[in-house]
Protein backbone atom coordinates (compact mmCIF):
# COMPACT_ATOMS: atom_id res chain seq x y z
CA UNK A 1 0.00 0.00 0.00
CA UNK A 2 1.40 3.54 -1.39
CA UNK A 3 0.90 6.32 0.86
CA UNK A 4 1.43 9.54 -0.08
CA UNK A 5 4.06 11.81 1.56
CA UNK A 6 2.41 15.08 3.62
CA UNK A 7 3.97 18.32 3.08
CA UNK A 8 4.79 20.03 6.22
CA UNK A 9 3.01 23.27 7.08
CA UNK A 10 4.61 26.79 7.94
CA UNK A 11 3.17 28.63 10.35
CA UNK A 12 3.64 32.13 12.50
CA UNK A 13 4.11 33.65 15.60
CA UNK A 14 5.03 36.68 16.77
CA UNK A 15 6.89 36.73 19.70
CA UNK A 16 9.26 39.44 22.07
CA UNK A 17 12.70 40.31 21.37
CA UNK A 18 14.88 42.31 22.98
CA UNK A 19 17.23 44.72 20.15
CA UNK A 20 20.47 46.15 20.86
CA UNK A 21 21.32 49.61 19.26
CA UNK A 22 24.32 51.87 20.63
CA UNK A 23 24.72 55.97 20.91
CA UNK A 24 27.45 58.03 20.80
CA UNK A 25 27.19 61.54 21.76
CA UNK A 26 24.38 63.82 23.79
CA UNK A 27 21.65 65.50 22.66
CA UNK A 28 21.51 69.38 23.85
CA UNK A 29 20.42 72.62 22.97
CA UNK A 30 23.93 72.72 21.01
CA UNK A 31 22.70 69.61 18.81
CA UNK A 32 21.24 70.50 15.36
CA UNK A 33 20.69 66.39 14.12
CA UNK A 34 19.85 62.70 14.35
CA UNK A 35 22.02 60.19 12.33
CA UNK A 36 20.71 56.97 12.38
CA UNK A 37 23.13 54.74 10.89
CA UNK A 38 22.34 51.55 9.72
CA UNK A 39 25.28 48.39 9.56
CA UNK A 40 25.81 46.05 6.43
CA UNK A 41 25.52 42.54 6.68
CA UNK A 42 28.27 40.61 9.43
CA UNK A 43 28.98 43.98 11.36
CA UNK A 44 28.21 44.80 14.90
CA UNK A 45 26.59 48.23 15.44
CA UNK A 46 28.99 48.45 18.14
CA UNK A 47 31.68 48.51 16.02
CA UNK A 48 30.02 50.24 13.15
CA UNK A 49 29.16 53.52 14.94
CA UNK A 50 32.80 53.94 16.12
CA UNK A 51 33.52 54.86 12.22
CA UNK A 52 30.92 57.90 12.97
CA UNK A 53 32.80 59.61 16.16
CA UNK A 54 33.65 62.66 13.71
CA UNK A 55 29.64 63.65 13.50
CA UNK A 56 29.66 64.05 17.36
CA UNK A 57 32.24 66.84 16.87
CA UNK A 58 29.66 68.55 14.43
CA UNK A 59 27.05 69.33 16.79
CA UNK A 60 25.61 65.38 15.75
CA UNK A 61 24.32 62.76 17.86
CA UNK A 62 24.59 59.43 16.62
CA UNK A 63 22.55 55.89 17.15
CA UNK A 64 23.32 52.83 15.56
CA UNK A 65 20.58 49.85 15.59
CA UNK A 66 21.69 46.33 15.53
CA UNK A 67 19.73 43.38 13.23
CA UNK A 68 17.81 41.16 14.68
CA UNK A 69 19.86 38.16 13.73
CA UNK A 70 23.07 37.55 14.91
CA UNK A 71 25.67 34.78 13.45
CA UNK A 72 29.69 33.97 13.19
CA UNK A 73 31.32 35.53 10.41
CA UNK A 74 33.37 32.70 9.98
CA UNK A 75 32.71 28.99 10.10
CA UNK A 76 31.20 27.47 13.68
CA UNK A 77 32.50 30.14 16.24
CA UNK A 78 35.12 33.42 16.41
CA UNK A 79 33.58 36.60 15.46
CA UNK A 80 30.14 37.02 15.78
CA UNK A 81 28.54 39.55 13.18
CA UNK A 82 24.84 40.34 12.56
CA UNK A 83 22.35 40.84 9.51
CA UNK A 84 19.02 42.33 8.92
CA UNK A 85 17.25 39.55 6.66
CA UNK A 86 18.62 36.38 4.52
CA UNK A 87 16.46 34.72 1.42
CA UNK A 88 15.11 32.40 3.92
CA UNK A 89 11.64 33.62 4.97
CA UNK A 90 12.29 37.14 4.19
CA UNK A 91 8.97 38.78 4.15
CA UNK A 92 8.92 38.21 7.79
CA UNK A 93 12.35 39.21 8.30
CA UNK A 94 11.39 42.83 6.66
CA UNK A 95 8.48 42.96 8.87
CA UNK A 96 10.54 42.36 11.90
CA UNK A 97 13.13 44.91 11.27
CA UNK A 98 10.62 47.48 9.63
CA UNK A 99 8.85 47.14 12.69
CA UNK A 100 12.10 47.25 15.00
CA UNK A 101 13.39 50.60 13.37
CA UNK A 102 9.59 52.34 13.46
CA UNK A 103 9.42 51.19 17.42
CA UNK A 104 12.90 52.83 17.85
CA UNK A 105 12.16 55.96 16.02
CA UNK A 106 8.80 56.86 17.51
CA UNK A 107 10.09 55.69 21.41
CA UNK A 108 13.68 56.77 21.43
CA UNK A 109 14.25 59.22 18.80
CA UNK A 110 11.22 60.89 17.67
CA UNK A 111 10.07 62.37 21.14
CA UNK A 112 13.45 64.45 21.43
CA UNK A 113 12.43 66.75 18.78
CA UNK A 114 9.92 68.09 21.19
CA UNK A 115 12.76 69.26 23.10
CA UNK A 116 15.09 70.34 20.50
CA UNK A 117 14.93 71.55 16.58
CA UNK A 118 16.39 68.75 15.83
CA UNK A 119 16.64 67.32 11.67
CA UNK A 120 16.45 63.41 10.97
CA UNK A 121 19.23 62.14 8.86
CA UNK A 122 19.83 58.20 8.02
CA UNK A 123 22.57 56.38 6.47
CA UNK A 124 22.27 53.11 5.52
CA UNK A 125 25.88 51.16 4.33
CA UNK A 126 26.04 47.65 2.18
CA UNK A 127 23.33 45.87 2.86
CA UNK A 128 22.07 48.62 5.37
CA UNK A 129 20.89 50.79 2.19
CA UNK A 130 18.74 48.09 0.88
CA UNK A 131 17.06 47.86 4.89
CA UNK A 132 17.57 51.77 4.90
CA UNK A 133 15.24 52.00 1.73
CA UNK A 134 12.32 49.70 2.80
CA UNK A 135 12.02 51.49 6.37
CA UNK A 136 11.37 54.87 4.56
CA UNK A 137 9.33 52.98 1.91
CA UNK A 138 7.03 50.77 4.42
CA UNK A 139 7.91 52.30 7.72
CA UNK A 140 6.45 55.79 9.32
CA UNK A 141 10.17 57.80 10.01
CA UNK A 142 10.50 60.93 8.80
CA UNK A 143 13.83 61.62 7.57
CA UNK A 144 15.36 64.83 6.81
CA UNK A 145 18.05 63.22 4.53
CA UNK A 146 18.66 59.50 3.56
CA UNK A 147 22.25 58.31 2.30
CA UNK A 148 22.65 55.03 0.52
CA UNK A 149 26.51 54.01 1.20
CA UNK A 150 27.82 51.32 -0.91
CA UNK A 151 24.92 49.48 -0.96
CA UNK A 152 21.98 48.49 -3.26
CA UNK A 153 18.42 50.05 -3.00
CA UNK A 154 15.74 47.31 -2.23
CA UNK A 155 14.78 45.82 -5.98
CA UNK A 156 11.42 45.16 -4.87
CA UNK A 157 9.87 48.35 -4.07
CA UNK A 158 8.29 50.12 -6.55
CA UNK A 159 9.78 53.61 -5.37
CA UNK A 160 7.24 55.66 -7.41
CA UNK A 161 4.16 54.56 -5.38
CA UNK A 162 6.21 55.99 -2.30
CA UNK A 163 5.92 59.86 -2.58
CA UNK A 164 7.65 60.64 0.66
CA UNK A 165 10.90 60.05 -1.12
CA UNK A 166 10.60 63.18 -3.05
CA UNK A 167 10.63 65.03 0.57
CA UNK A 168 14.25 63.51 1.41
CA UNK A 169 17.41 64.74 0.86
CA UNK A 170 19.01 61.40 -0.92
CA UNK A 171 22.77 60.81 -1.72
CA UNK A 172 23.70 57.75 -3.24
CA UNK A 173 27.54 57.18 -2.66
CA UNK A 174 29.70 54.49 -4.29
CA UNK A 175 33.47 53.55 -4.02
CA UNK A 176 35.30 53.08 -7.53
CA UNK A 177 37.24 50.00 -6.52
CA UNK A 178 34.72 48.20 -4.58
CA UNK A 179 35.02 44.56 -5.13
CA UNK A 180 31.07 43.71 -4.32
CA UNK A 181 29.96 45.54 -7.08
CA UNK A 182 30.64 46.09 -11.14
CA UNK A 183 30.65 48.87 -13.04
CA UNK A 184 27.63 49.23 -13.90
CA UNK A 185 25.72 49.09 -10.37
CA UNK A 186 26.52 52.92 -10.00
CA UNK A 187 23.89 54.19 -12.44
CA UNK A 188 21.50 51.57 -12.25
CA UNK A 189 21.13 52.30 -8.65
CA UNK A 190 20.32 55.73 -9.38
CA UNK A 191 17.85 54.91 -12.41
CA UNK A 192 15.99 53.21 -9.62
CA UNK A 193 15.32 56.37 -8.60
CA UNK A 194 15.14 58.68 -11.13
CA UNK A 195 12.95 56.45 -12.93
CA UNK A 196 10.54 57.57 -9.79
CA UNK A 197 11.38 61.27 -10.75
CA UNK A 198 13.00 61.23 -7.50
CA UNK A 199 16.12 63.26 -7.34
CA UNK A 200 19.48 62.06 -5.65
CA UNK A 201 23.15 63.47 -5.80
CA UNK A 202 25.67 60.68 -6.92
CA UNK A 203 29.04 60.86 -5.24
CA UNK A 204 31.98 58.48 -6.38
CA UNK A 205 35.07 57.88 -4.48
CA UNK A 206 38.32 56.68 -5.26
CA UNK A 207 37.98 53.47 -2.50
CA UNK A 208 36.12 50.74 -1.71
CA UNK A 209 33.65 49.00 0.50
CA UNK A 210 33.59 51.73 3.37
CA UNK A 211 32.84 54.30 5.08
CA UNK A 212 34.42 57.95 4.38
CA UNK A 213 33.60 60.65 6.86
CA UNK A 214 36.35 62.92 4.87
CA UNK A 215 34.09 62.56 2.07
CA UNK A 216 31.13 63.20 3.94
CA UNK A 217 32.07 66.09 5.13
CA UNK A 218 33.75 67.75 1.79
CA UNK A 219 30.75 66.85 0.05
CA UNK A 220 28.26 68.18 1.81
CA UNK A 221 26.34 65.31 2.97
CA UNK A 222 27.03 66.61 6.52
Amino acid sequence: MHTTAKMPAEHHISVTRTARYYTLGEVNEDTHDIWIVIHGHRQLAGNFIRGFEGLTEKGSFVIAPEGLMRLYVKGDFGDVGASWMTKEDRTSDINDYVNYLDKLFSKEIEPLSKKYPLKFNALGFSQGAATLSRWIALGKAKLDKAVFWCGSLAHDIDYSAYPKFKDIKIFQVFGKNDPYYKEDFAPKQVELLSSADIKTKLITFEGGHEINMGLMDKTGII
